[in-house]
Protein backbone atom coordinates (compact mmCIF):
# COMPACT_ATOMS: atom_id res chain seq x y z
CA UNK A 1 0.00 0.00 0.00
CA UNK A 2 1.15 3.47 -0.91
CA UNK A 3 1.54 6.55 2.13
CA UNK A 4 2.77 9.49 0.94
CA UNK A 5 4.22 12.48 3.61
CA UNK A 6 2.22 15.79 2.91
CA UNK A 7 2.94 19.38 3.69
CA UNK A 8 0.13 20.13 5.80
CA UNK A 9 -1.45 23.15 8.38
CA UNK A 10 -0.92 22.25 11.91
CA UNK A 11 -2.44 23.43 14.69
CA UNK A 12 -0.72 25.81 16.78
CA UNK A 13 0.26 23.70 19.62
CA UNK A 14 -0.09 26.46 22.92
CA UNK A 15 -4.03 26.66 20.85
CA UNK A 16 -4.47 22.59 20.71
CA UNK A 17 -6.99 22.72 23.62
CA UNK A 18 -9.60 25.11 22.23
CA UNK A 19 -8.59 23.92 18.57
CA UNK A 20 -9.09 20.20 18.70
CA UNK A 21 -12.87 18.69 18.45
CA UNK A 22 -14.61 15.59 17.76
CA UNK A 23 -14.88 14.39 14.00
CA UNK A 24 -18.00 16.41 12.29
CA UNK A 25 -20.53 12.92 12.37
CA UNK A 26 -20.06 12.23 15.76
CA UNK A 27 -22.16 15.38 16.99
CA UNK A 28 -25.57 16.41 16.35
CA UNK A 29 -26.28 20.04 15.70
CA UNK A 30 -26.56 21.58 19.16
CA UNK A 31 -23.36 19.85 20.42
CA UNK A 32 -21.61 21.03 16.86
CA UNK A 33 -23.30 24.69 18.14
CA UNK A 34 -21.96 24.51 21.63
CA UNK A 35 -18.42 23.91 20.46
CA UNK A 36 -18.37 26.60 17.86
CA UNK A 37 -19.35 28.78 20.09
CA UNK A 38 -15.37 29.29 20.36
CA UNK A 39 -13.80 31.09 17.38
CA UNK A 40 -10.57 28.48 17.83
CA UNK A 41 -13.12 25.53 17.74
CA UNK A 42 -11.95 23.41 14.40
CA UNK A 43 -15.87 22.68 14.49
CA UNK A 44 -16.45 25.94 13.02
CA UNK A 45 -14.61 24.61 9.61
CA UNK A 46 -15.83 20.95 9.77
CA UNK A 47 -19.77 22.24 10.73
CA UNK A 48 -20.10 25.28 9.30
CA UNK A 49 -23.43 24.89 9.82
CA UNK A 50 -23.38 25.44 13.31
CA UNK A 51 -22.23 29.27 12.59
CA UNK A 52 -24.48 29.58 9.25
CA UNK A 53 -26.73 32.61 9.50
CA UNK A 54 -29.66 32.07 6.88
CA UNK A 55 -28.89 31.91 3.30
CA UNK A 56 -25.41 31.95 4.05
CA UNK A 57 -23.68 29.28 1.46
CA UNK A 58 -22.17 27.01 4.37
CA UNK A 59 -19.57 25.81 2.03
CA UNK A 60 -18.15 28.77 1.16
CA UNK A 61 -18.42 29.75 5.14
CA UNK A 62 -16.05 26.61 5.87
CA UNK A 63 -13.51 27.86 3.00
CA UNK A 64 -13.74 31.42 4.96
CA UNK A 65 -13.22 30.31 8.13
CA UNK A 66 -9.98 27.82 7.13
CA UNK A 67 -8.71 30.88 5.61
CA UNK A 68 -9.57 32.96 9.08
CA UNK A 69 -7.78 30.38 10.91
CA UNK A 70 -4.07 30.42 8.36
CA UNK A 71 -4.29 34.14 8.81
CA UNK A 72 -4.38 34.42 12.71
CA UNK A 73 -1.82 31.47 12.72
CA UNK A 74 -4.37 29.24 14.58
CA UNK A 75 -3.04 26.75 11.41
CA UNK A 76 0.74 26.93 10.53
CA UNK A 77 1.94 25.57 7.62
CA UNK A 78 4.23 22.77 7.50
CA UNK A 79 6.77 23.03 4.53
CA UNK A 80 8.41 20.07 4.54
CA UNK A 81 6.11 17.06 3.38
CA UNK A 82 6.15 14.93 6.46
CA UNK A 83 4.52 11.74 7.84
CA UNK A 84 3.17 11.64 11.72
CA UNK A 85 2.76 9.82 14.41
CA UNK A 86 -0.34 9.56 16.44
CA UNK A 87 -0.78 7.88 20.15
CA UNK A 88 -3.81 7.68 21.83
CA UNK A 89 -3.97 5.88 25.13
CA UNK A 90 -7.29 5.31 27.55
CA UNK A 91 -7.14 3.55 30.50
CA UNK A 92 -7.34 0.07 28.64
CA UNK A 93 -5.28 0.30 26.02
CA UNK A 94 -3.14 2.57 23.68
CA UNK A 95 -2.97 2.73 19.79
CA UNK A 96 -0.17 4.13 17.55
CA UNK A 97 -1.05 5.00 13.86
CA UNK A 98 0.70 7.06 11.18
CA UNK A 99 -0.89 9.83 9.91
CA UNK A 100 -0.30 10.28 5.50
CA UNK A 101 -2.08 10.45 2.57
CA UNK A 102 -3.15 7.42 0.90
CA UNK A 103 -4.63 6.95 -2.78
CA UNK A 104 -7.54 8.02 -3.86
CA UNK A 105 -7.28 5.11 -6.62
CA UNK A 106 -7.31 2.64 -4.01
CA UNK A 107 -10.90 2.76 -2.76
CA UNK A 108 -12.51 0.60 -2.40
CA UNK A 109 -10.54 -2.56 -4.18
CA UNK A 110 -7.60 -2.11 -1.67
CA UNK A 111 -8.86 0.44 0.87
CA UNK A 112 -11.71 -1.83 1.77
CA UNK A 113 -15.08 -0.82 3.46
CA UNK A 114 -17.75 -3.02 5.55
CA UNK A 115 -20.50 0.05 5.43
CA UNK A 116 -23.03 1.66 2.59
CA UNK A 117 -22.54 5.14 2.10
CA UNK A 118 -25.25 7.81 1.68
CA UNK A 119 -25.30 9.94 -1.66
CA UNK A 120 -26.19 12.94 -0.13
CA UNK A 121 -23.61 12.41 2.58
CA UNK A 122 -20.75 11.74 0.48
CA UNK A 123 -22.26 15.14 -1.81
CA UNK A 124 -22.35 17.21 1.36
CA UNK A 125 -18.53 16.14 2.36
CA UNK A 126 -17.26 16.25 -1.32
CA UNK A 127 -18.73 20.22 -1.65
CA UNK A 128 -17.06 20.84 1.72
CA UNK A 129 -13.89 19.13 0.37
CA UNK A 130 -13.92 21.19 -3.16
CA UNK A 131 -14.94 24.36 -1.64
CA UNK A 132 -12.11 24.53 0.98
CA UNK A 133 -9.94 22.75 -0.96
CA UNK A 134 -8.70 20.47 1.59
CA UNK A 135 -9.33 17.56 3.26
CA UNK A 136 -10.26 19.09 6.92
CA UNK A 137 -10.31 15.50 9.07
CA UNK A 138 -8.68 12.46 8.82
CA UNK A 139 -10.03 8.90 7.75
CA UNK A 140 -9.71 6.31 10.35
CA UNK A 141 -7.78 3.29 8.60
CA UNK A 142 -6.45 -0.03 10.13
CA UNK A 143 -4.04 -2.65 8.52
CA UNK A 144 -3.78 -6.48 9.86
CA UNK A 145 -0.78 -5.69 11.85
CA UNK A 146 3.15 -6.43 11.11
CA UNK A 147 5.27 -6.33 13.60
CA UNK A 148 8.27 -4.56 11.07
CA UNK A 149 6.12 -2.01 11.31
CA UNK A 150 5.08 -1.74 14.91
CA UNK A 151 8.95 -1.15 15.62
CA UNK A 152 9.18 1.64 13.27
CA UNK A 153 6.54 4.05 15.43
CA UNK A 154 10.06 5.67 16.59
CA UNK A 155 8.21 8.37 19.03
CA UNK A 156 11.35 8.88 20.34
CA UNK A 157 13.34 9.81 16.85
CA UNK A 158 10.17 12.52 16.03
CA UNK A 159 9.12 15.96 17.07
CA UNK A 160 6.84 16.04 19.47
CA UNK A 161 3.61 18.58 18.57
CA UNK A 162 0.92 18.47 21.08
CA UNK A 163 -0.52 16.46 24.21
CA UNK A 164 -3.88 17.11 25.00
CA UNK A 165 -6.68 15.08 26.92
CA UNK A 166 -10.44 14.51 26.17
CA UNK A 167 -13.12 12.81 28.06
CA UNK A 168 -15.75 10.18 27.58
CA UNK A 169 -13.81 7.91 27.78
CA UNK A 170 -10.45 9.79 29.09
CA UNK A 171 -7.98 9.60 26.55
CA UNK A 172 -4.69 10.88 26.01
CA UNK A 173 -3.60 12.23 22.21
CA UNK A 174 -0.12 12.79 21.51
CA UNK A 175 1.09 13.58 18.26
CA UNK A 176 4.76 13.57 16.72
CA UNK A 177 6.10 14.82 13.33
CA UNK A 178 8.94 12.88 11.87
CA UNK A 179 11.67 14.85 10.50
CA UNK A 180 14.29 11.35 10.43
CA UNK A 181 13.82 11.15 6.64
CA UNK A 182 15.70 7.77 6.73
CA UNK A 183 12.62 6.78 9.46
CA UNK A 184 9.92 8.09 7.24
CA UNK A 185 11.48 6.16 4.38
CA UNK A 186 11.91 2.74 6.07
CA UNK A 187 7.97 3.64 7.01
CA UNK A 188 7.20 3.80 3.57
CA UNK A 189 8.72 1.29 2.35
CA UNK A 190 7.74 -1.15 5.12
CA UNK A 191 3.65 -0.70 4.22
CA UNK A 192 4.86 -1.42 0.37
CA UNK A 193 4.04 -5.21 2.04
CA UNK A 194 0.63 -4.47 3.57
CA UNK A 195 -2.03 -5.48 0.76
CA UNK A 196 -5.00 -3.65 2.11
CA UNK A 197 -6.33 -1.10 4.31
CA UNK A 198 -9.65 -1.37 6.06
CA UNK A 199 -11.88 1.82 6.61
CA UNK A 200 -12.73 1.52 10.70
CA UNK A 201 -14.27 4.94 10.44
CA UNK A 202 -14.89 7.61 7.62
CA UNK A 203 -16.42 5.90 5.12
CA UNK A 204 -18.24 8.71 3.84
CA UNK A 205 -15.27 11.03 3.86
CA UNK A 206 -13.23 8.54 1.61
CA UNK A 207 -15.67 8.38 -0.59
CA UNK A 208 -16.27 11.74 -0.65
CA UNK A 209 -12.23 12.53 -1.94
CA UNK A 210 -12.63 9.72 -4.14
CA UNK A 211 -15.33 11.65 -5.88
CA UNK A 212 -13.61 14.96 -5.35
CA UNK A 213 -10.33 13.91 -6.66
CA UNK A 214 -12.30 12.38 -9.70
CA UNK A 215 -14.25 15.74 -9.99
CA UNK A 216 -10.93 17.77 -10.18
CA UNK A 217 -9.51 15.09 -12.83
CA UNK A 218 -5.86 15.17 -13.59
CA UNK A 219 -2.30 14.79 -11.73
CA UNK A 220 -1.76 16.37 -8.23
CA UNK A 221 -2.19 16.38 -4.57
CA UNK A 222 -5.88 15.87 -4.61
CA UNK A 223 -5.85 12.44 -5.57
CA UNK A 224 -4.65 11.49 -2.33
CA UNK A 225 -6.32 12.02 1.03
CA UNK A 226 -5.06 11.50 4.44
CA UNK A 227 -5.72 8.92 6.78
CA UNK A 228 -4.31 7.61 10.17
CA UNK A 229 -3.40 4.18 9.86
CA UNK A 230 -3.30 1.67 12.67
CA UNK A 231 -2.29 -1.99 13.50
CA UNK A 232 -5.59 -4.05 13.97
CA UNK A 233 -4.69 -5.37 16.87
CA UNK A 234 -4.36 -2.36 18.75
CA UNK A 235 -7.96 -1.37 18.02
CA UNK A 236 -11.16 -1.65 20.36
CA UNK A 237 -14.89 -1.73 19.06
CA UNK A 238 -17.43 -1.03 21.62
CA UNK A 239 -21.05 -2.48 21.87
CA UNK A 240 -23.13 -0.71 19.65
CA UNK A 241 -26.70 -1.11 21.16
CA UNK A 242 -30.52 -0.59 19.92
CA UNK A 243 -33.17 0.96 21.45
CA UNK A 244 -36.54 0.40 20.36
CA UNK A 245 -39.60 2.49 20.68
CA UNK A 246 -42.17 0.24 19.83
CA UNK A 247 -44.26 -1.39 22.65
CA UNK A 248 -44.91 -5.09 22.45
CA UNK A 249 -46.54 -7.69 25.01
CA UNK A 250 -44.22 -9.69 27.05
CA UNK A 251 -45.38 -12.68 26.49
CA UNK A 252 -46.23 -12.29 22.98
CA UNK A 253 -42.83 -11.17 22.59
CA UNK A 254 -41.13 -14.22 24.49
CA UNK A 255 -42.82 -16.70 22.61
CA UNK A 256 -41.96 -15.03 19.41
CA UNK A 257 -38.13 -14.91 20.58
CA UNK A 258 -38.33 -18.55 20.51
CA UNK A 259 -39.92 -19.31 17.83
CA UNK A 260 -36.94 -17.03 16.35
CA UNK A 261 -34.35 -19.76 17.55
CA UNK A 262 -33.37 -18.11 20.86
CA UNK A 263 -33.05 -19.65 23.89
CA UNK A 264 -34.33 -17.03 26.38
CA UNK A 265 -32.99 -16.81 30.40
CA UNK A 266 -34.92 -14.32 32.40
CA UNK A 267 -32.26 -12.84 34.51
CA UNK A 268 -32.57 -11.22 38.06
CA UNK A 269 -29.80 -9.35 37.01
CA UNK A 270 -27.66 -7.79 34.03
CA UNK A 271 -26.84 -10.74 31.76
CA UNK A 272 -23.15 -11.26 30.55
CA UNK A 273 -23.40 -10.87 26.96
CA UNK A 274 -20.90 -12.89 24.30
CA UNK A 275 -20.82 -13.45 20.96
CA UNK A 276 -24.35 -15.11 19.87
CA UNK A 277 -25.86 -13.87 23.28
CA UNK A 278 -27.33 -10.38 23.42
CA UNK A 279 -29.13 -8.83 26.38
CA UNK A 280 -33.24 -7.68 26.22
CA UNK A 281 -34.62 -4.75 28.99
CA UNK A 282 -37.79 -3.79 28.42
CA UNK A 283 -37.98 -3.17 32.15
CA UNK A 284 -36.60 -6.86 33.33
CA UNK A 285 -33.58 -8.39 31.89
CA UNK A 286 -33.80 -11.17 29.98
CA UNK A 287 -30.73 -13.38 27.59
CA UNK A 288 -31.19 -14.20 24.45
CA UNK A 289 -28.88 -16.83 22.93
CA UNK A 290 -28.85 -17.66 19.40
CA UNK A 291 -29.36 -21.21 18.15
CA UNK A 292 -27.94 -22.39 14.73
CA UNK A 293 -26.30 -19.31 13.31
CA UNK A 294 -24.96 -19.11 10.28
CA UNK A 295 -21.36 -19.30 9.16
CA UNK A 296 -21.41 -16.49 6.55
CA UNK A 297 -19.24 -13.70 7.50
CA UNK A 298 -22.64 -10.77 7.32
CA UNK A 299 -24.94 -12.75 8.51
CA UNK A 300 -22.84 -14.43 11.80
CA UNK A 301 -22.59 -11.37 13.68
CA UNK A 302 -25.25 -10.39 16.47
CA UNK A 303 -26.27 -7.29 14.80
CA UNK A 304 -27.42 -9.32 11.44
CA UNK A 305 -28.71 -12.06 13.53
CA UNK A 306 -30.72 -9.20 15.65
CA UNK A 307 -32.00 -7.56 12.72
CA UNK A 308 -33.04 -10.53 10.74
CA UNK A 309 -34.91 -12.50 13.37
CA UNK A 310 -36.16 -9.74 15.78
CA UNK A 311 -36.44 -6.20 14.80
CA UNK A 312 -37.60 -6.51 10.82
CA UNK A 313 -40.08 -9.85 11.89
CA UNK A 314 -40.98 -8.47 15.06
CA UNK A 315 -40.98 -4.92 15.08
CA UNK A 316 -41.25 -4.03 10.96
CA UNK A 317 -37.91 -2.62 11.27
CA UNK A 318 -36.64 -3.13 7.31
CA UNK A 319 -34.12 -0.04 6.71
CA UNK A 320 -33.00 0.51 10.48
CA UNK A 321 -30.94 3.67 8.66
CA UNK A 322 -34.21 5.54 8.27
CA UNK A 323 -37.03 3.55 10.56
CA UNK A 324 -37.96 6.20 13.06
CA UNK A 325 -39.10 3.48 15.63
CA UNK A 326 -35.10 2.32 16.20
CA UNK A 327 -32.37 3.88 18.20
CA UNK A 328 -28.66 3.56 18.09
CA UNK A 329 -26.46 4.14 21.12
CA UNK A 330 -22.63 3.53 20.81
CA UNK A 331 -21.08 5.06 23.66
CA UNK A 332 -23.42 3.31 26.72
CA UNK A 333 -23.11 0.63 29.04
CA UNK A 334 -26.45 -1.35 29.98
CA UNK A 335 -27.06 0.38 33.15
CA UNK A 336 -27.67 3.49 30.61
CA UNK A 337 -29.42 1.26 28.49
CA UNK A 338 -31.96 0.44 31.55
CA UNK A 339 -32.15 3.90 32.62
CA UNK A 340 -33.19 4.67 28.72
CA UNK A 341 -35.96 2.29 28.58
CA UNK A 342 -36.96 3.39 33.11
CA UNK A 343 -37.31 6.75 31.95
CA UNK A 344 -39.59 5.92 28.93
CA UNK A 345 -37.09 7.20 26.32
CA UNK A 346 -37.64 4.35 24.13
CA UNK A 347 -39.69 0.79 25.26
CA UNK A 348 -37.17 -1.84 24.66
CA UNK A 349 -33.32 -2.29 24.95
CA UNK A 350 -30.87 -4.59 23.11
CA UNK A 351 -27.75 -5.00 24.51
CA UNK A 352 -25.10 -5.71 22.40
CA UNK A 353 -21.72 -7.47 22.38
CA UNK A 354 -19.13 -5.92 20.31
CA UNK A 355 -18.44 -6.82 16.63
CA UNK A 356 -14.83 -7.77 16.72
CA UNK A 357 -11.77 -6.21 14.51
CA UNK A 358 -11.57 -9.33 12.77
CA UNK A 359 -14.98 -9.92 11.83
CA UNK A 360 -15.06 -6.28 10.15
CA UNK A 361 -11.87 -6.98 8.04
CA UNK A 362 -13.40 -10.54 6.87
CA UNK A 363 -16.29 -8.54 6.00
CA UNK A 364 -14.43 -6.79 4.26
CA UNK A 365 -12.10 -8.73 2.16
CA UNK A 366 -15.28 -11.09 1.15
CA UNK A 367 -16.80 -7.72 -0.33
CA UNK A 368 -19.81 -7.91 1.87
CA UNK A 369 -21.29 -5.14 3.88
CA UNK A 370 -22.53 -5.34 7.72
CA UNK A 371 -26.02 -3.87 8.43
CA UNK A 372 -25.83 -0.20 9.50
CA UNK A 373 -24.26 0.72 13.33
CA UNK A 374 -22.33 -2.62 13.31
CA UNK A 375 -19.31 -1.13 14.87
CA UNK A 376 -18.39 1.56 17.57
CA UNK A 377 -14.61 2.34 16.92
CA UNK A 378 -13.09 3.95 20.56
CA UNK A 379 -11.29 6.47 20.46
CA UNK A 380 -12.27 8.25 17.47
CA UNK A 381 -9.62 10.77 16.04
CA UNK A 382 -9.86 14.35 16.84
CA UNK A 383 -10.14 17.02 13.83
CA UNK A 384 -8.18 19.73 13.82
CA UNK A 385 -4.69 18.39 14.38
CA UNK A 386 -3.08 18.60 10.76
CA UNK A 387 -5.44 19.50 7.45
CA UNK A 388 -4.48 18.53 4.13
CA UNK A 389 -4.33 21.19 1.47
CA UNK A 390 -4.33 21.22 -2.42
Amino acid sequence: MIVRPFGGLEAKSTEINRINCPPYDVVDFEEAKDFAKDPHSFMRIVRPDAIAKEGENIYDLAAKELKRFVDEGLLIRNERPSLYIYVQKTASHTQTGVMACVQASDYPEKIKRHELTRKEKEEERMKHILTTRAHTEQVFLMYRSKKEIKKLMRSDLATHLYKFTTENPATIHDLYRIEDSVLADDIIEAFKSVEAFYIADGHHRAAASVRAASEIGGSGEWNYFMATIFPHDELEILGYHRIIKKSIDTSKLIKSLKEANFEVTKRSTIPSVAPHVIGMYNGEWYELKAKEVDEDPVRSLDVSILQERVLDPLFGIKDPRTDPDIEFVGMAGPKELQKIVDDERGKIAFYMYPTSVESVINVADSGMIMPPKSTWFEPKLRSGLVVHTF
